[in-house]
């Protein structure tokens, strides 16, 4: 009868330590690597792809804006900001989860203007390109070695992206001069952002966007290219 104890309590020991090495293994399979997906499709506006790798000219951007905020919010621990909720009805949310909403929405309505813009035979004047392109490299030149390869970005990258919503602004601005806002409150330039109400109402539903979620869910602003020490 001990013999037979011993043997069960041996047994469930060693089923015990089986589940537990399961359960790590299990863990570390499934542990998001941010830069396993910089050439996956992020966002699909019809039939166009940007991949977390372009995405990331959106993310630098977004959270050093936020990062200078969370620093004067707690130089101590910026962290404190990013986790901060906002209570606001229906719109209630946390500063990282804003960021990366406003980042998303952002790359989108760029894209539609972009293509637009494309469309309408919209280019911009050689000074606009220079400033673009100049723009583009201070961006370079602000990024660390960590930062370029987490994001996986590069010059060409970044004076690509910089181009592209160069000429997605300068297309929207422009159509903002010659739409009839009648019923509308805000400013043309508010309206035609991507959380205008025209630009929601009238332009945004006549394109499809596909947002790969497996990957966007795992992605959390605030601690990619900040607070990553």
């Amino acid at each position: 009868m001990q013999k037979t104890n011993k043997k069960s309590i041996i047994g469930l020991i060693i089923f015990s330590c089986f589940l537990i090495i399961a359960a790590t293994c299990g863990k570390i399979l499934s542990r998001f690597v941010y830069e396993d997906h910089l050439d996956e499709p992020l966002i699909t506006v019809d039939d166009s792809e940007i991949t977390l790798r372009e995405f990331g000219y959106y993310i630098y951007l977004v959270e050093e804006f936020v990062q200078d905020q969370a620093l004067l919010y707690d130089p101590e621990n910026p962290k404190h900001w990013w986790n901060t909720h906002f209570s606001a009805g229906l719109d209630s949310q946390f500063v990282c989860d804003y960021a990366k909403k406003y980042a998303v929405n952002s790359c989108i309505s760029d894209e539609i203007y972009y293509k637009k813009a494309l469309s309408d035979g919209v280019v911009l004047s050689s000074e606009e390109e220079k400033q673009a392109i100049a723009e583009a490299e201070m961006i370079l030149n602000s990024m660390n070695g960590y930062q370029l390869a987490k994001t996986g970005v590069d010059k060409n990258i970044l004076i690509n992206m910089r181009i592209k919503q160069t000429i997605a602004r300068k297309y929207s601005n422009n159509l903002a001069k010659v739409l009839n806002f009648t019923g509308y409150t805000d400013s043309p330039e508010k309206l035609m952002n991507w959380d205008g109400a025209y630009y929601q109402e009238n332009i945004l539903p006549e394109h499809s966007v596909i947002t790969n979620d497996k990957v966007l869910d795992k992605i959390m602003l605030g601690t990619i290219t900040v607070n990553y020490q």
